[in-house]
């Protein structure tokens, strides 16, 4: 069993995030997949970098999009991501020390966090998207 599946309650409307949503889906799911496997230190640290690069290339182009729309709460999006990029990277230094026992607590978090980001946080902004959108901007 993967980490989550997608589902259509994750989708904002908005093609590009959607499919953006779903490739970082993927990659969090190839994560978990290779918890349980045997030789961990190599390819968990090519798959934690894969969650680190795709969430900062996610988070940047999320925040792009949020500032062409003039979305008011664009700074707490970005302190959010901030966070959850920083524990990302912690987990990368704890695995990269050795220190493997936090792999299915730091993916339950991620879990977490990601249902309760898109479901609500992102889809106040896909809001305000669509009224931008609606009234012939962007």
């Amino acid at each position: 069993m993967g980490f989550m599946a997608w589902s259509s309650k994750f989708e904002l409307g908005i093609p590009e995030m959607d499919e953006q949503h779903k490739k970082w889906l993927e990659i969090l799911n190839s994560f978990y997949d290779h918890l349980s496997d045997k030789d961990l230190t190599t390819q968990m640290k090519g798959l934690i970098q894969d969650v680190i690069d795709y969430t900062q290339y996610h988070f940047s182009e999320e925040e792009k999009l949020m500032a062409s729309i003039g979305y008011h709460e664009l700074n707490q999006q970005k302190q959010m991501h901030k966070e959850i990029t920083d524990k990302i990277i912690r987990f990368k230094q704890r695995l990269d020390a050795g220190n493997l026992v936090i792999s299915t607590a730091v993916t339950s978090e991620l879990k977490s966090w990601f249902k309760e980001h898109i479901m609500v946080e992102d889809k106040k902004y896909a809001e305000k998207y669509f009224q931008v959108t609606q009234k012939g901007g962007i």
